[in-house]
């Protein structure tokens, strides 16, 4: 039983601020102790449950997080930015299930902690087939490309109401509450980490009655950039519409290669974005 694992670092136990998850700052060494702990209860609960391999992506900021010397030795490890699934590399149709550990709410989702959709610089909103998503949802919907359910979320509470709505049947874990979206009411790490590693084990036990996400036949997606200066020079990407001043348009019948294009579209917002500030 093969069981891919994508994390992030904003939804990890006991993290709170931009401290806490930006290589450098003064927090940053602590975050990367309590991400590789909940990376590892998750495992633990994999294996619980039976799982034979596991495939870990990093997928924060440049996606390697990880205290590898710590990381529990039954996991592979993915890592590093320039990758074209992104949050999602290392998936396909021989998954039998994913988790998805220290997510985040979506760009303005209430009080979420350090809320965002893939880059808070670059992207206000984006709508994926007609609803609105944050990085649980898009990822979902690549998992269902490869026909693999997400049975784990763990996050904040309002990350779990999110992922709840947008993945039917998915087990989360909910390890803080957002207060301002820069504080947090936190379990104890400690007791985060035992609900996360039972809760893995339940949610793969139980993976039979969590659905792939069904996908439409022509999937689109549509991202409203912060500055009108991302969506032009976005489109003109081959294939991507300007449709108003800050939102682009993008179609295609494969929802696994609409990451790759998103991917291109960060690179490039990231390049103009320091056109504009001269850093």
């Amino acid at each position: 039983m093969k069981v891919f694992i994508s994390l992030d670092m904003e939804g990890i136990s006991g993290i709170s601020e931009w401290e806490d998850v930006i290589p450098g700052r003064r927090h940053y060494e602590a975050g990367r102790r309590l991400l590789t702990q909940d990376v590892n209860a998750a495992i633990e609960g994999a294996l619980e449950a039976g799982a034979t391999q596991i495939i870990v992506n990093e997928s924060h900021g440049p996606m390697n997080n990880l205290l590898l010397e710590e990381l529990h030795p039954a996991a592979d490890v993915i890592r590093g930015f320039f990758k074209p699934l992104c949050m999602m590399q290392g998936i396909d149709d021989t998954c039998d299930a994913a988790f998805f550990i220290g997510y985040h709410g979506r760009a303005g989702l209430g009080e979420a902690v350090l809320n965002h959709t893939l880059s808070g610089v670059a992207i206000h909103r984006l709508v994926l087939n007609g609803k609105e998503v944050g990085e649980a949802g898009l990822n979902a919907a690549i998992a269902g490309a490869f026909n693999v359910p997400v049975v784990l979320v763990t996050g904040d509470s309002q990350t779990a109401q999110e992922v709840e709505a947008d993945i039917p049947g998915v087990h989360t874990v909910a390890v803080k509450s957002g207060i301002t979206g820069l504080s947090s009411l936190a379990m104890h790490p400690q007791r985060a980490r035992e609900l996360i590693r039972q809760t893995a084990e339940e949610a793969l036990l139980n993976r039979s009655k969590v659905k792939p996400i069904e996908l439409p036949k022509v999937n689109t997606i549509e991202i409203e950039f912060t500055k009108s200066q991302f969506a032009t020079a976005v489109s003109w990407m081959p294939g991507v519409e300007l449709i108003d001043g800050r939102t682009v348009r993008y179609q295609s019948d494969d929802m696994a290669s609409i990451m790759p294009v998103v991917q291109a579209m960060l690179l490039l917002t990231g390049q103009v974005n320091r056109m504009i500030t001269g850093t």
